[in-house]
């Protein structure tokens, strides 16, 4: 004998919620021809660290431009296109961060002076908790591409902790949007 099924799993008829193709415009994008940000990150334009950051989905365009959906969703989604062996800074957020690598194995490195890493391949997925500090690298020789799912609804740069070199280096007196300087450019 099986139990009685919880009325929540019951499926019932009904129509859709009216939706015109207009609507659905601003919830889709692209990845040809959308723009990456140049003010995603303080260390994009340093040859460590250079990567292309692409805002795909973001509730209300907080994670950065240009984010072509910005309905309200309880994530912010984008896309970094890495050369092989550069890696970001290493950093923790308030809130967990799901890797998907799309076309390369890459190695995830976490804790305190990347003392752990993990291999992660193509369509695999890793979960770092909040408060973690991690980085990662593409391992393969051409420029890949890793999804990356930010589990905040809000603000996704807020309350960062960043090594205390790379804080250095990159972070102090550096506010998301602002463009990172040239290679070799004094820092103001």
């Amino acid at each position: 004998m099986s139990a009685p099924l919880d009325p929540k799993y019951l499926r019932r008829p009904g129509r859709s919620i009216p939706v015109t193709p207009k609507d659905m415009e601003g919830r889709v994008t692209q990845f040809e021809g959308l723009k990456p940000d140049p003010g995603a990150f303080p260390d994009l334009k340093d040859a460590d660290h250079a990567r292309a950051v692409y805002y795909m989905l973001s509730p209300g365009g907080t994670a950065g431009l240009p984010s072509p959906i910005r309905a309200q969703h309880n994530f912010h989604m984008a896309i970094m296109v890495m050369p092989k062996g550069v890696r970001p800074s290493t950093h923790a957020h308030p809130y967990n961060e799901v890797f998907v690598p799309l076309d390369a194995r890459f190695r995830f490195y976490y804790g305190d002076d990347e003392a752990y890493s993990v291999e992660v391949g193509r369509y695999g997925v890793i979960s770092v908790p909040a408060g973690v500090m991690r980085t990662f690298e593409n391992l393969d020789d051409h420029p890949a591409h890793v999804m990356v799912l930010f589990d905040t609804p809000g603000d996704p740069h807020t309350d960062m902790l960043i090594t205390p070199r790379d804080y250095e280096k990159f972070y102090q007196g550096w506010v998301p949007g602002m463009e990172p300087p040239a290679p070799g450019a004094a820092k103001a």
